[in-house]
Order: C-alpha cells, then sequence, then structure tokens
C-alpha cells in the first residue's frame, strides 16, 4: 500500500515545542534539536507511513508518536508503527519535502509523483486532483480519468470504470503532491 505526505517547510518550521513533545518520540526530538530542519521531513514520513497503513488497515488510528522514524540518509527512511515497517522515500524541492511510503514487504514498482506549487487563492483539493489526473493521464495515455473516494481513500477511474491503481493525496501550505503506482 502507499501513502503520500508533503510538507511546506516554511509552514511547518516555527513549530512549538509541546507540539514536538505531543508528536515526536524521543528520538526524533533530539534529531530535531540537532537540526530543527528535519522537523518537516519526519512528520512527512510520519503522514505518509500512516496514510499507507490506513490503506492496509481501516482501523488504523493516526497517533504521531507511535509512527517512528528513522532516517537512513537525505532520501530514504524506514518508519515503524507497532510490528509494522515502512520504507519511505524522500524527495526535497524549494521549500518542500514529499515523502512516499510503502510497506516495507511490498513489491518494488513504479511510482509517479509529482509536487506542484499551489497559485494564490486556489483550491487545494482541486489543485492536488488536476494535478494528478494530468501527470497520471500524461505518463499511461490513459483518457476520462477521474479521482473517486472509497471513504477517505482517493482512488481513480476511467470512463466511469475502476483503474488499478493505489493513489494518494496530499496538500500543506504552497504546496500540493501525489503518488500513484498503477497495477
Amino acid at each position: 500500500m502507499l501513502g503520500n505526505d508533503v510538507v511546506d517547510l516554511a509552514d511547518a518550521a516555527g513549530r512549538h515545542p509541546r507540539f514536538d513533545a505531543r508528536v515526536f518520540a524521543t528520538t526524533e526530538q533530539a534529531l530535531i534539536a540537532a537540526d530543527p530542519r528535519l522537523r518537516g521531513v519526519l512528520w512527512a514520513a510520519k503522514e505518509s507511513a500512516y496514510k499507507a497503513a490506513r490503506k492496509e488497515d481501516s482501523r488504523t488510528t493516526f497517533s504521531p508518536s507511535r509512527f517512528v522514524v528513522y532516517p537512513d540518509d537525505a532520501r530514504r527512511a524506514t518508519v515503524t508503527a507497532g510490528d509494522r515497517r515502512f520504507t519511505v522515500e524522500l524527495a526535497h524541492g524549494d521549500g518542500w519535502v514529499h515523502a512516499v511510503a510503502r510497506g516495507a514487504g511490498d513489491p518494488p514498482a513504479s511510482v509517479c509523483a509529482a509536487v506542484e506549487a499551489l497559485a494564490p487563492g486556489a483550491d487545494e483539493s482541486h489543485a492536488v486532483r488536476r494535478l494528478a489526473l494530468a501527470t497520471i493521464a500524461r505518463v499511461t495515455g490513459i483518457a476520462g480519468l477521474e479521482v473517486v473516494r472509497d471513504g477517505r481513500v482517493p482512488s481513480l477511474t476511467a470512463s466511469g470504470r475502476p483503474v488499478a491503481a493505489d493513489l494518494s493525496l496530499s496538500h500543506h501550505g504552497r504546496v500540493v503532491a501525489f503518488a500513484c503506482v498503477l497495477r
């Protein structure tokens, strides 16, 4: 299962210490103390892993401190939540970080993903759907794509028929992002 999250680093910079104590494990708080820029990276990794976990088991609740991030390097991290493990790929851009998580045991698959600046005054939900649909249509050549929801989980249809895909949408501050694996 796939999850993604994007964090506008300018928006994530000035969090209150009580926020950090509430959502980050002790090991993560030490990383943030050493380099406050990691706050957004750790948060994006947590959120992306949660989204993947929730798809795997809809009873999963988001208790941020239970999703513990172990950075491997600037482009990769491992997140644990109890006995579940997630591999997270990280992409960095101009003022943002994008995290894409998959179950550690998931088979390798090509991920179609994109991040885009949000136009001033634009609707975040509309903008991220437009980005996902345009990018996926360009990559696949599939016409008539639409994003639909199954509860809180987005999925794809083409001309009203389900598309075998795992889609995740995200927005924060000035950026929108998506990730998708086509099966």
